[in-house]
């Protein structure tokens, strides 16, 4: 399994892959950018994508939407500080999961993991 994580932060960037590389076993890319996703998903395949909201130039959704566009149908989690609401409309552009950032970073990566097993499993059956 690969994870592709998408987020302008670096520091939440490194830390995110060594969460879920050292505590949860899920290999994983990271890039600052959706417009460098982009590019990446021309070349590479993964088996998840778990991406911020909040970014410069092109957010979470606009992202979500423009893989959906481009027919890439690789399960998709929006993973942000921003409220509840952009919930509904992460799942009505074709997000597979919503993951709200918390203080707590234990918490939040246990949570991360288990929704990418969860959304990869129901991708794979």
């Amino acid at each position: 399994m690969k994870v592709l994580i998408v987020d302008d932060d670096p520091l939440f960037l490194e830390l995110s892959k060594t969460f879920l590389e050292v505590f949860h076993n899920i290999p994983s890319d990271t890039v600052d950018s959706a417009r460098e996703a982009l590019k990446i998903l021309e070349k590479v395949s993964y088996d998840v994508i778990v991406s911020d909201y909040d970014m410069p130039v092109m957010n979470g959704i606009t992202f979500l939407r423009t893989i959906r566009d481009k027919r890439i149908n690789i399960p998709f989690i929006l993973f942000t500080g921003v409220g509840e609401e952009l919930m509904h409309q992460a799942i009505q552009n074709g997000a597979n999961s919503f993951i709200l950032k918390t203080s707590d970073p234990k918490t939040q990566y246990l949570e991360l993991s288990k929704q990418i097993w969860q959304v990869v499993n129901q991708y794979n059956h």
